[in-house]
Formats: structure tokens, sequence, C-alpha cells
């Protein structure tokens, strides 16, 4: 098997961003708070148009940086695996946790090291995000991956 593509891994990571938004969503209607995506937002860019707005707004380029990782991914990985997107996952959670965090969030590194905010990155981009796109990216061509 060959490299899995920037295509390919663009859109793996852009459906593995949408469907951790889909969770992050039903969390906030749990009364979990907002995701960290619409903080993002609303530090960079603010919340003109409202709160639903600016989440649809956070969602979409959340779903795009998704996809940009997941196209760096394609590049750099052969013989795509669930388990090789899992360990690939981890850098996007090291992103959060190290630029993210401090220099848009204006929050400690690690987010001071809580719990909840060391755990749910771990969840969500390296299980979630990292085990669907390896598990995406396996097929060499368009056509649907198998589960192996």
């Amino acid at each position: 098997m060959q490299q899995a593509g920037i295509g390919r891994g663009f859109v793996g990571g852009f459906i593995g961003a949408l469907i951790l938004a889909f969770i992050m969503l039903v969390m906030q209607g749990t009364g979990m708070g907002a995701p960290m995506f619409v903080g993002a937002y609303e530090a960079t860019l603010g919340s003109a148009g409202g709160p639903v707005a600016t989440w649809i707004m956070g969602a979409v380029l959340f779903a795009i940086s998704g996809g940009l990782w997941g196209a760096l991914y394609g590049v750099f990985v052969r013989e795509s695996s669930t388990t090789k997107g899992m360990i690939f996952g981890f850098l996007p959670a090291l992103w959060l946790w190290l630029v993210v965090a401090p220099f848009i969030l204006d929050k400690p590194i690690f987010f001071g090291f809580q719990p909840p905010k060391l755990l749910l990155p771990l969840v969500f981009n390296v299980v979630i995000w990292g085990g669907f796109l390896g598990w995406y990216c396996q097929g060499s061509d368009l056509a649907a991956p198998s589960f192996r």
C-alpha cells in the first residue's frame, strides 16, 4: 500500500472533525459548555452575528483545521492504520495544549494540567479523530476502507 495522499487525508480529517463537532454539540446540549473551538473563534475573530453564527463558523474552521491535519497525515504516513492515526492524533492534542491554550485562549500550557482539559483532547484527538483518520486512509483508492 502507498501513502494515503493529501486529498484522502484532508477528507478523512475533515469528516473526523465534523464527527467531533457533532459530539461537542451534544455535550453542549447536556450542559457541558461550549466547545473550545467556539472560544478560539471568539478570541481571534470576535462573536459578531450571535452565538449560533459563532458556533457554526467555529465548527467550519475546526473542520477545515482537522482536514489540514489530515492532509499532513496523508503526506507523511505510509500504510495507514487505525493505530497510526491514533498515534498521529497526539500532534493536534499537543498543538492544542502548547499553542492554542497559551496563545489563543490565554490559558496556561496544558491548561494548567486540569484533568478534564487533558483527558478530552486525548479522547477526541487521539481515539476518535485519529482513529477515524487512520481507518479512513487505509484504502489505496477512493473505495470504502475495510476494517482490518
